[in-house]
């Protein structure tokens, strides 16, 4: 799961079902974004695929994802093909999101339109191999990126059609310290180094 770059991935398929039903808890912010008519087109990170830039701010830690989806997977391909990868703008950590996996792990193997609803707490995944903390941070920039993505490119145009998804980030930011505190870390490190120099000449 854990590479030199700090890459952590795991498909949602994977997922158990205890994972569902974790909402954002009274601690997270939250940003719900609507969208509608989005594309999937074809492989990750071929040319052609929908990318939507959330903006969480600076430092933003997501834990949390609510969603409420209806995907129509065209004929010729399947609606369990059909995902949507979170990462940071890098792509550094990762995390695929399958409804169709979600709802029914050995269903989905069909054309046409379904609805979808959950919840996930990164936070405390089972993920069917490993259980632990999935939840990762956007980066300074803070953007969280959404790409809709295809398991397999059946068709030459759009695979499938998001037809509207609503989804809920729950999140948290990293305090930034006040200029005063700066001042007090600065200083408690030259303490630091002070008595650092003391103890040695002393002995």
């Amino acid at each position: 799961m854990k590479n030199l770059k700090p890459v952590r991935s795991v498909m949602f398929a994977a997922i158990a079902a205890c994972a569902i039903g974790g909402a954002a808890n009274a601690a997270d912010l939250t940003k719900t974004i609507t969208l509608a008519d989005v594309a999937s087109n074809t492989y990750l990170s071929w040319e052609g695929n929908t990318i939507v830039e959330v903006d969480l701010g600076a430092r933003s830690h997501l834990n949390t994802f609510t969603w409420d989806v209806t995907l129509t997977a065209n004929q010729g391909s399947m609606i369990n093909e059909a995902y949507v990868q979170l990462s940071d703008s890098l792509q550094w950590n990762q995390l695929y999101f399958l409804p169709s996996f979600l709802a029914d792990p050995n269903g989905g193997y069909h054309a046409g339109t379904d609805h979808y609803t959950g919840s996930v707490d990164f936070r405390n995944l089972d993920t069917g191999a490993e259980h632990g903390d999935y939840s990762f941070s956007v980066g300074q920039d803070g953007i969280l990126r959404l790409e809709f993505a295809e398991n397999m490119d059946d068709l030459p145009g759009a695979d499938a059609i998001w037809n509207s998804a609503t989804f809920t980030f729950g999140y948290t930011v990293a305090a930034v310290p006040e200029p005063s505190t700066y001042g007090m870390m600065l200083l408690g490190l030259g303490a630091v180094g002070v008595a650092a120099r003391r103890r040695k000449k002393a002995s």
